[in-house]
């Protein structure tokens, strides 16, 4: 069995994480891409459990970054910040000259 440092998580891209921040955030009610994550109950001490559960899904944990309070935002939309994550989750060397968060 590898270890899990060398275990793949699966495709991490904006939809795909927008679709797990969609589904973390939901209790009864459905979440929609345009929600602000503050309006959602997401302050700036929650950011960084979402962005942990994000990586323990999609990814390697130790593949994604930590995040700094300039990276995430709790005003940000969650399609906002489903595309921040998908960049850090993004090795340097695959990501477009102009992509940018």
């Amino acid at each position: 069995m590898p270890a899990e440092t060398h275990q793949h998580g699966r495709t991490a891209d904006a939809d795909a994480i927008s679709a797990l921040l969609c589904a973390l955030l939901s209790d009864e009610e459905d979440v929609v891409e345009d929600a602000v994550l503050s309006s959602l109950g997401v302050g700036p001490e929650d950011v960084g459990a979402l962005w942990d559960a994000v990586r323990e899904e999609l990814a390697e944990r130790a593949r994604g970054p930590e995040v700094g309070p300039c990276d995430l935002d709790p005003e940000m939309t969650v399609a906002e910040a489903a595309k921040v994550m998908a960049l850090l989750l993004t090795p340097a060397g695959d990501r477009d000259d102009d992509e940018q968060w």
